[in-house]
């Protein structure tokens, strides 16, 4: 909430107003909605003018309803005035500093902060979309009791309905612990895979140009989301990779390893350099650029998958190279006998005598 108006700060009342409306418009993601809380309780103010808000809404709303919904042949956009008698049946507080009148507006401003929060609360758990961003795991119920861990980068849609629990998984990864409701299958769709299943654990990774489907628990199937007939069924550790041709291989995989990303682990077992950086760099908001002439090298272990600069640091140690950070938000990681390659920052001015 930091715009500007011709130049000029936002003002509390404005500040208040902007917020009230964008929440009341659906317009507010999971950051936002923490933002507004922490806006509301930095000030005693904030929650006055957010106060004010609810009253003028109140005052207002009805007559908007009047006007626009009660006499098609007469639209209008114009709103009246609130009559004399309209403006007494509202309750607002006066300016007087008696201790009825604080003891009232204590507990107007805890009833108002309480909506206010519970809004805000109930428009999280009513939001369909599950979004996170670099750097950001996600664990949720959802509202059939099953269990979901969502990956950085990660947008997944709920649109579970009566006869089905219908997910769809836009982009990023998801583990999901299916709870069993045999009356309503619980359906991932990803694109070029559909995945249904009934009571098991599996995730699903959908990224440009393939969807990769592990199970570590029960059984699923997995269709193409092209519509071409025959499902693959899946069991634990197994694995398929969706990139357009039909039906997959399916593999035998570690389940652990392929899933420990989900705890925030990254497992590599002879993986390349250039291939574990990407693992990190697809989850961080730290890029990890590797020098062609380590891309091929091999490496073992188990990583903190939001700690790119440990990983870095400690294959430029076992490798003999360096891990450089010409930037708060690039890493290279290469030979020794490359580091010019990369000028690091020069070195601060020396102070004057």
């Amino acid at each position: 909430m930091e715009r500007t108006e011709e130049g000029t700060p936002l003002s509390i009342r404005e500040h208040a107003a902007e917020w009230f409306l964008r929440l009341h418009a659906h317009d507010l993601n999971v950051a936002e909605r923490f933002a507004y809380l922490q806006w509301l309780k930095s000030s005693p103010v904030h929650i006055g003018e957010t106060l004010q808000m609810c009253i003028l809404y109140s005052i207002l709303y009805p007559m908007k309803k009047q006007v626009f919904f009660t006499n098609e042949d007469e639209v209008s956009n114009v709103i009246e005035l609130a009559t004399r008698e309209d403006r007494e049946d509202v309750a607002l507080p006066t300016r007087t500093r008696s201790s009825w009148y604080v003891r009232a507006l204590t507990v107007a401003v805890a009833i108002g902060l309480t909506l206010v929060v519970g809004e805000i609360a109930m428009r999280g758990w009513r939001d369909p979309t599950i979004e996170t961003q670099a750097s950001e795991w996600r664990s949720l119920t959802l509202n059939d009791g099953s269990f979901v861990s969502v990956g950085p980068r990660t947008e997944l849609r709920d649109r579970f309905g009566q006869e089905q629990r219908l997910l769809s998984l836009t982009h990023g990864e998801a583990l999901f612990q299916v709870a069993k409701d045999p009356a309503r299958p619980f359906i991932v769709e990803a694109g070029l895979a559909v995945v249904q299943a009934t009571g098991t654990r599996f995730a699903v990774s959908r990224r440009e140009g393939d969807v990769t489907v592990t199970v570590e628990e029960g059984t699923v199937l997995v269709s193409d989301g092209a519509g071409r007939s025959g499902a693959v069924a899946l069991t634990a550790a197994k694995q398929v990779k969706v990139t357009g041709t039909w039906p997959p291989a399916v593999e035998d995989v570690d389940a652990a390893r392929e899933l420990a990303w989900s705890n925030r682990r990254l497992v590599f077992d002879d993986d390349t350099i250039a291939a574990a950086a990407a693992e990190f760099n697809r989850r961080n908001r730290v890029q990890i650029v590797v020098d062609p002439a380590f891309a091929s090298e091999q490496v073992r272990g188990v990583f903190q998958a939001d700690d790119p600069a440990s990983f870095a640091e400690v294959v430029a140690a076992r490798k003999k190279g360096m891990a450089l950070r010409p930037s708060r938000d690039v890493i290279h990681l290469q030979p020794q006998n490359n580091a010019l390659q990369v000028s690091p920052a020069p070195p601060p001015h020396p102070a004057a005598p």
